[in-house]
């Protein structure tokens, strides 16, 4: 009888899983991928459309198929009748709008499968959901901004480091994880760096958001990162009546006003539509659980386009790319320098 060595008995078990895995990604494997609202020049049209052809280009069994949802009043009906249809292994959606709409779905649809990205449906046993670091998004920002404030070239005053955020109201999120990370990441670069912040007390009134960011340059703010909905144009109006920056937070602004808006900070829904698509395929998606995305899955990071590299000094650049691979690593603990923030 022929002897079986111990590597050929490890390729034996082995052979099914990787049978499996090759099955798995030749089978034709349909994503509807279904945006609540009109994607028509909204910011996260590119990066929704980079995700799918990603998928496309990496999968050839993937076929993926992007459908706006229009009016919030046809969210429901919309997402239900694509479960009705039985025509697809997986259906992601966005934002805080669905999780109430999901909680309706997937009980009548307990069979099909979502995921949803930027909001979180915990309670659901079909439902994959990830939500992006506030606190990273904070932190990263925070450490753009401080090197801006203490650069001799981009700062408007080097010897007293200010900058600014700016919230549409106060929320959980803001108070506890964007506004502490934000402070740490620039206290990461500069403890001497001042952080003002204020929040507009709206979501849409770009003419407040815009005097409240005048006051914060006045105040010598070198840049400041709004997170104020529609207020944000108002505070790039300001930054340039002032001669000053801005930071746009979770999808590429650096277009809307170049030189200006020095960069943004991205919440990268295309890395996670690819992910989630990749693990969806092999049979890994860990369906009822929530993941939180960071840095350390490409997930938050800087938008590294051509204006970035034409308004920022290289050596800003640099040095953000480190902080970003150090927080990945976990040389750089960003938890506890948000806690000591905090006052932990």
């Amino acid at each position: 009888m022929a002897r079986i060595t111990r590597l050929g008995l490890l390729a034996l078990l082995l052979l099914p899983l990787a049978l499996g895995s090759a099955l798995a990604q030749s089978k034709p494997f349909n994503v509807a991928v279904y945006f609540p609202g009109t994607l028509g020049g909204n910011p996260l049209e590119p990066p929704i459309n980079a995700g799918v052809k990603h998928v496309q280009a990496a999968f050839p069994n993937v076929t993926a198929k992007v459908i706006e949802g229009g009016a919030a009043s046809d969210w429901e009906s919309g997402i239900m009748a694509l479960a009705a249809s039985h025509k697809y292994q997986l259906i992601i959606t966005f934002t805080d709008g669905m999780p109430q709409i999901l909680k309706t779905v997937s009980t009548l649809f307990p069979n099909q499968k979502y995921a949803l990205l930027d909001s979180s449906a915990p309670d659901l046993k079909n439902v994959y959901s990830v939500v992006y670091s506030d606190e990273a998004l904070g932190f990263l920002g925070g450490a753009f901004a401080g090197l801006v404030a203490t650069d001799p070239q981009l700062s408007s005053d080097v010897s007293s480091p200010t900058i600014g955020l700016l919230a549409g109201t106060p929320y959980p999120a803001m108070d506890n994880k964007i506004h502490p990370g934000f402070a740490a990441g620039a206290h990461y670069v500069d403890p001497s760096i001042k952080v003002l912040y204020a929040a507009v007390g709206s979501w849409n009134d770009p003419n407040k958001a815009h005097d409240l960011a005048l006051n914060m340059f006045d105040r010598n703010a070198s840049i400041i990162m709004p997170i104020t909905g529609g207020g944000d144009t108002g505070v790039y109006r300001a930054a340039t009546e002032r001669k000053r920056y801005a930071l746009g937070v979770n999808t590429d602004q650096n277009s809307l006003q170049p030189g200006v808006i020095l960069g943004s900070v991205l919440k990268r829904i295309d890395v996670s539509i690819y992910d989630v698509v990749k693990a969806a395929v092999a049979g890994n998606l860990a369906y009822g659980t929530v993941h939180t995305a960071g840095i350390e899955d490409g997930a938050i990071s800087i938008a590294d386009d051509a204006l970035y590299q034409q308004y920022v000094p290289a050596a800003i650049r640099d040095k953000l790319n480190q902080i970003a691979k150090d927080i990945a690593s976990g040389k750089l603990d960003m938890a506890a320098r948000i806690h000591a923030e905090l006052g932990h």
